[in-house]
């Protein structure tokens, strides 16, 4: 089991940190946005000892900013942050 935090943006330009459709975080900018998607999913996986992750979503595609594992969990292309 896995757990993603995305990032997107909203409607007014700003962005969120979403887990799922539950939105965790929003009206930010997105610096802070990664930021703090980033201290989730490193807390969350020190909590829980899961694979975590944080994509950045947008019309373009989907960008992996952070990826959170046990060495053993890691495949040979994630990198992590």
């Amino acid at each position: 089991m896995s757990i993603l935090f995305a990032i997107r943006e909203d409607d007014a330009g700003m962005w969120c940190i979403c887990r799922g459709q539950t939105c965790l975080a929003s009206r930010l900018t997105l610096a802070r946005a990664i930021t703090e998607a980033r201290k989730l999913a490193r807390d969350q996986h020190t909590q829980t000892g899961l694979t975590t992750s944080v994509d950045l979503v947008s019309p373009e595609g989907t960008t992996r900013l952070g990826h959170y594992a046990r060495p053993s969990a890691e495949s040979d292309d994630t990198a992590v942050a």
